[in-house]
């Protein structure tokens, strides 16, 4: 199935099921203009909100938690519980941490659920069309996958391994780390609170404690979904801002040039070591500009030489294009700052990484990046 359709090779039901959710809740309109102002606040709103419920959710499982623990320490056993043999608190404590679990799934799944209530309406009020138009249903998908927290999938595109630098036991350690962000981290924390905590001088305060902690992590774990969220949502805009500025009539560029572009694209998705959905989405629609098909056998060792003796107008590309593309990753690499950078001195300029930064904050705030600005991250003249 082409990456354009969907952002997992084999996506599962619950993927699936969210994506077709986003599709019929996204706008109609296939315009891909930058959110206006108005439509940014209201996606810092929803923002907002998602993460206020969550840190409420945490309070209040939190609170019940640390009830149950004072009701059963201080009404079933007055206190006393601690003078126990092991053998006769192992029953308490085991009904005890069941109370836990339930009450932790109950509120995994409520994260989860205001998770992808906000994503929606993040979709929605972005103006990102899902419906229609190449590589929606890419997004549709990426979309779904954020707030599910499932990782990139690491399927080729077109022939490109994006974890093609990433050793396999790293490969394994992040899918373990994937499988452990909410579910299994949640009810680890609950774990340490009771058991390691409760050990040292702040025992009597662990049940009082537990509402506010609980909070914070739950807060934390919503802004990062949603902190994805907003960057899956607005990278689109600025691929397509790109696209229709830089390659409107690039079907009728040499071939050459066409090559640098296209493995400049892939480099960068290799550099970066994670087949984020927004990189992947710049490689498609840069395709289609350049009227390409096929695998692409990466080399961007033997396509750099070509790129000092490019014109003015071809390196603005090339660079314009390296930029977008760590702008709109989920991290900025260092590898794919040093391919940008070198890619300015062959072009005769120098990288202005304090810009560049800044204008990865911009654009994670909802704000149009413009063919100026993504300029100005460079200055005339190697250092």
């Amino acid at each position: 199935m082409p990456a354009t359709q969907t952002f997992s090779p084999e996506p599962n039901i619950l993927e699936r099921r969210f994506a077709d959710h986003l599709v019929r809740r996204s706008p109609g309109d296939d315009a891909l203009a930058a959110p206006s102002d108005a439509r940014v606040r209201r996606i810092t709103r929803v923002t907002r909100w998602s993460i206020a419920l969550a840190a409420l959710a945490g309070i209040v499982s939190g609170g019940v938690i640390g009830g149950a623990e004072v009701w059963m320490r201080q009404g079933l056993f007055d206190g006393k519980l601690e003078d126990l043999g092991w053998r006769e608190a192992l029953p308490y404590w085991a009904a005890f941490y069941a109370f836990v679990g339930v009450i932790s799934a109950v509120e995994i799944a409520l994260l989860y659920a205001l998770a992808l209530v906000g994503i929606a309406r993040i979709t929605r009020h972005s103006g990102l069309p899902l419906s229609h138009g190449e590589g929606h249903g890419l997004l549709a998908h990426s979309l779904a996958r954020a707030g599910l927290e499932f990782p990139n999938p690491r399927g080729r595109v077109h022939g490109i391994d994006p974890y093609a630098h990433v050793a396999r036991w790293k490969l394994t350690a992040l899918n373990l780390a994937y499988k452990m962000k909410v579910g299994v981290s949640s009810f680890l924390l609950r774990v340490f609170l009771r058991r390691v905590a409760a050990r040292m001088a702040i025992r009597g305060l662990v049940p009082l404690l537990a509402g506010p902690l609980y909070a914070v992590w739950n807060a934390w774990i919503i802004a990062r979904i949603m902190a994805e969220a907003r960057l899956r949502t607005l990278g689109p805009f600025a691929v397509d801002a790109l696209i229709a500025a830089q390659f409107g009539a690039a079907g009728d560029l040499a071939d050459t040039q066409k090559d640098v572009l296209e493995h400049a694209a892939g480099e960068m998705l290799t550099r970066g070591q994670d087949g984020h959905p927004n990189q992947i989405y710049l490689l498609e629609r840069l395709r289609t500009a350049l009227q390409r098909d096929g695998d692409i056998a990466l080399d961007w060792g033997a396509m750099r030489p070509h790129l000092p003796r490019l014109e003015a107008a071809g390196q603005t590309r090339v660079l314009d294009l390296l930029t977008v593309s760590c702008l709109i990753g989920g991290r900025l690499h260092r590898e794919q700052a040093a391919l940008l950078r070198d890619a300015c001195l062959d072009c005769g300029a120098t990288l202005q990484v304090a810009r560049l930064a800044d204008l990865r904050k911009a654009l994670a705030r909802g704000r149009k990046v413009t063919n100026a600005e993504l300029q100005a991250t460079r200055s005339p003249g190697a250092a």
